[in-house]
């Protein structure tokens, strides 16, 4: 969550950030106020419908295993109202494609020099 929420806390980008934990102190009233959520609990549908306002954006980020299939920690059933990424093949799809750039940007510094890239 931290990486993430500087991210979103830099110059211009006017975001107003709420980092919770899964023993956050009205945890659900703050997700059924929230326009995105970023659900990494590691607990398998966590989040229900019942927790989010209708077009909130769900990035699902959990990997758990219910029944012997990949889950996340948001129920399905959100996606009846809310914008949900998929689990599997959501995020993790993102997260290789950025680790490959960050391989490649990293070969290219090495290679030319750190002041030869632009990024």
């Amino acid at each position: 969550g931290k990486p993430v929420s500087i991210m979103l806390l830099k110059k211009g980008r006017d975001a107003t950030v709420t980092v919770c934990h899964s023993r956050t102190e009205n945890l659900f009233d703050i997700t059924k106020h929230s326009d995105v959520l970023i659900v990494a609990v590691g607990k398998a549908f966590f989040i229900k419908p019942e927790h989010v306002k209708e077009e909130t954006v769900v990035v699902d980020v959990g990997i758990n295993f219910a029944d012997g299939k990949i889950v996340g920690d948001v129920d399905p059933e959100v996606e009846k109202i809310a914008r949900l990424t998929p689990v599997p093949g959501g995020v993790g799809r993102i997260t290789t494609t950025l680790l490959m750039e960050h391989v490649v940007r990293s070969a290219e510094m090495r290679t030319y020099g750190r002041n030869q890239i632009s990024f």
